[in-house]
């Protein structure tokens, strides 16, 4: 049987929608062996007021992935950003749990009616440790019962979206180590190795919800809410992988990974690091995709293309990472339909 090939892609956000050389940077992608591209339909600007949505940010959403398509690539769609609608904010966003339960299914259930036919996948949350400590950076209690609401927006959105399509995760997780020798640094790195990791890997494996600071709950059709358990790390990712593949539910495996570095050099040095460890895992568990984010940055988080469509040292270390890739996947899989003569010859 022919080996799977394992999906190579990257990640833009919901601003990139409008840039005039979008067309550009999938046809990079394509050409440079990618095969999938997650693509945000901002919540802000689609949904600019409760229950309106913008028909302009729907259209231009639907001709990026047509284009996407048309060069190959399947397209993943991420439905979460740091810009949350300035209207979900201010009636509480996830601080509030009506406000919380009302307007995020509602979102979902949109996004899903205007663009679910060219979409090849889901990410409704991207990086729910990051979103809860950016709504509630300090307050624990508060930061918990945020944390809580983000579980439930998980389950409903699993609720709505599971179907035809596959629905990943996009855990940012890491390997928490103490800052110090002291109880309270060992108590906080406990707390956050929770957060990131047991949280989600218990409530996906068995259904239970565990908060430090609040009492375990069961939440309804939490238990395996996922098609794929995808993480997102910047570095140990080898360990990260083999973590979630035993502490996680029985489901494939995806990793995207974020690019470091003060320098294009030490970008492209970091990366061949994490594609190392990417690859070796890829060898030893079910995994069925890497990312690399992102794709075009700007001179604080800078990606793998420029905004005048030129590969950074990264890029080209991804993309030759893609095309080798594909060209081993192809090669395995014409010697496994090859006819074996040994075999078929009479003894």
């Amino acid at each position: 049987m022919p080996a799977p090939r394992l999906a190579l892609g990257s990640a833009v956000g919901g601003a990139w929608l409008f840039d005039d050389g979008g067309d550009d940077d999938l046809r990079l992608m394509s050409e440079g062996g990618l095969t999938q591209v997650r693509i945000g339909l901002p919540w802000a600007r689609t949904q600019p007021r409760p229950g309106t949505i913008d028909g302009s940010v729907i259209e231009r959403w639907r001709e990026r992935a047509t284009v996407a398509h048309e060069l190959g690539l399947a397209v993943w769609c991420t439905l979460s950003s740091p810009d949350e609608p300035r209207w979900f904010e201010n009636e509480g966003g996830f601080a509030d749990a009506r406000q919380a339960a009302r307007a995020w299914p509602r979102w979902v259930e949109q996004a899903a009616e205007h663009v679910g036919d060219l979409t090849d996948g889901w990410i409704p949350l991207d990086t729910p440790f990051a979103a809860a400590r950016r709504i509630e950076p300090d307050d624990p209690r508060r930061h918990g019962e945020v944390t809580w609401h983000l579980v439930i927006a998980w389950r409903d959105a699993w609720r709505i979206l599971h179907g035809p399509s596959p629905v990943a995760t996009s855990l940012d997780v890491r390997t928490v180590r103490p800052l110090d020798q002291t109880v309270q640094a060992a108590e906080a790195a406990r707390r956050e190795d929770q957060l990131r990791w047991g949280l989600w890997m218990r409530g996906l494996q068995d259904g239970t919800v565990s908060i430090p600071g609040r009492a375990d709950r069961e939440l309804d059709d939490l238990q395996g809410a996922c098609d794929v358990l995808g993480i997102a790390v910047r570095d140990d990712v080898e360990p990260s992988l083999h973590r979630a593949a035993e502490s996680g539910p029985d489901r494939p495996l995806a990793v995207t990974l974020g690019l470091r570095g003060d320098s294009d050099q030490q970008r492209a040095e970091q990366l061949s690091v994490l594609l190392g460890q990417a690859g070796r895992a890829a060898n030893e568990l079910p995994m069925t995709a890497i990312t690399v984010v992102p794709w075009t940055g700007d001179p604080a988080h800078p990606g793998l293309a420029t905004t005048d469509r030129r590969l950074t040292p990264a890029g080209r270390m991804w993309t030759d990472f893609a095309q080798l890739t594909g060209a081993a996947s192809s090669a395995s899989n014409a010697n496994s339909a090859a006819p074996n003569k040994d075999a078929s010859a009479p003894s």
